[in-house]
């Protein structure tokens, strides 16, 4: 394990306290939990529109084989807040959801008493062997040491149905990150397809091109000299008031609102290096 990284029980524990901290902070809260704590609620819907655009790819192509996804069963791993297991059922899915946080499967549990959802690590999940037609999981796998990634592909790679896919959003840039394990996208590709699975889709997602141009000259700023420690996102129980910190939301937020017309325009014409991949992979019949 790399010095700089977060160990698996270490990020465990954090994103169950992240989750604790953001219930209680407002259960109203969607977004918080599952991308930044620590960051504001624009910034947040920023990151999440690019995760919506990328998905909207793989929504069209499982609706295009199917031609709905009504009754189709569905693992949404990670699933956290629900914003996928949401956007399964509102297509008719039948949803089975995990996440590591007990607050966020109580949640989801009372918002769609017609699925089911679990409090457990992936790694300890039981199902039979080819129980689902999709297996979903964004920003997950990427929060996971290499060697537990590695249990997490046979896993999915076992639970899916012959003819049924696995779709995955994870990053392929954060390399520096205490907290994300990412990989290129032809690597994440290998050693997924090394399970058996079939790359079928892979395009860019999230590509942030304002946000890397404030973190770009900020580096530039300080000199470009990186700090050598290991810094986690910070977990916030309260917004703390201060002139240095309001400062700082406001640009961030002016970054984030501008940012919204250029990630719609990167969709479509993906030239500049993506953050992140939206892979789809087949089990053959």
């Amino acid at each position: 394990m790399p010095e700089n990284k977060m160990s698996a029980e270490e990020m465990t524990r954090y994103y169950t306290r992240v989750h604790r901290e953001v219930v209680k902070r407002g259960a109203h809260d969607p977004l918080s939990a599952v991308i930044a704590a620590d960051a504001s609620a624009l910034v947040n819907r920023f990151t999440d529109f690019g995760h919506r655009l990328g998905m909207k790819n793989a929504f069209r192509i499982l609706e295009a084989k199917w031609g709905s996804l009504e009754n189709r069963s569905v693992l949404d791993l990670g699933c956290g807040r629900g914003r996928w297991s949401k956007e399964y059922a509102k297509r008719g899915a039948r949803v089975t959801g995990a996440d590591i946080s007990p607050e966020a499967i109580r949640l989801l549990s009372s918002e769609m008493p017609g699925h089911c959802f679990i409090s457990e690590d992936i790694a300890a999940l039981s199902f039979p062997d080819e129980s689902f037609d999709v297996v979903n999981s964004v920003t997950v796998l990427q929060h996971m040491p290499d060697w537990k990634q590695r249990i997490a592909f046979d896993l999915l790679s076992r639970w899916v149905k012959r003819g049924g896919h696995v779709v995955l959003l994870e990053n392929v840039s954060a390399f520096d990150e205490p907290h994300v394990f990412p990989h290129r996208a032809d690597e994440w590709i290998e050693m997924i397809e090394a399970t058996g699975l079939k790359c079928v889709y892979c395009r860019g997602s999230n590509f942030e091109v304002l946000f890397r141009i404030k973190a770009r000259v900020f580096r530039a700023l300080r000199g470009g000299r990186p700090s050598g420690q290991m810094t986690v996102p910070s977990v916030p129980r309260r917004a703390v008031s201060s002139y240095k910190r309001w400062i700082k939301s406001a640009a961030l937020n002016a970054v984030a609102a501008a940012s919204f017309p250029v990630e719609w325009a990167c969709q479509r014409m993906p030239f500049p290096t993506p953050t992140h991949s939206v892979m789809i992979f087949g089990k053959q019949l």
